[in-house]
């Protein structure tokens, strides 16, 4: 059943009432300590319960094992980097590549490597490499150290090292 206006009640009063042709509804609820949320759309309803709280706790955060990272996960602020940029773009600048240098590090540190071998211990992330890896972006890099026997990163960690990208600004003919 197809029902083209919804209400939305907040504690019992009528917030809003939408409209909607693609069936997709989107309202703005003031989040203020305890609130009753209940969507009325014709002879249906359904309700929430909803409660502000000064520090989330993570123990509620969903932690998918194996989850994907998707398109819209990865946040791209106008002026700054994410995991969609290229590497040869971020370590164009010493803050660039310092920051990068350091988020990789710690990511590799955080997981086993391969077992040692006449050719050393996984990838080590130098000029040449970097050079090598230039013209890939940070997202697709994660995904070819999957295939050099690296654990691959969870969409946690890609999550956190998109956010420490987005604080690194262009300073590249990007700008120009």
């Amino acid at each position: 059943m197809r029902l083209p206006e919804v209400e939305l009640f907040v504690n019992g009063k009528s917030l809003e009432k939408q409209e909607s042709k693609d069936h997709f509804f989107y309202f703005q609820v003031p989040n203020k300590g305890e609130t009753i949320l209940v969507a009325v759309a014709g002879k249906c309803r359904d309700g929430s319960y909803i409660r502000k709280v000064e520090k989330f706790n993570e123990a509620y955060r969903l932690k998918e094992e194996g989850a994907v990272l998707n398109w819209f996960d990865i946040t791209e602020p106008e002026g700054y980097f994410s995991l969609n940029d290229k590497v040869e773009d971020i370590v164009s600048t010493e803050e660039g590549k310092e920051k990068f240098l350091n988020l990789i590090g710690n990511i590799l540190s955080r997981r086993p490597q391969p077992e040692e071998s006449e050719g050393g211990t996984g990838p080590v992330f130098n000029d040449n490499m970097l050079r090598m890896l230039g013209g890939f972006t940070v997202l697709r890099m994660i995904g070819m150290m999957g295939t050099a026997s690296l654990e691959p990163m969870t969409k946690e960690e890609m999550l956190e090292m998109n956010e420490a990208l987005n604080k690194i600004t262009f300073h590249t003919e990007r700008e120009m």
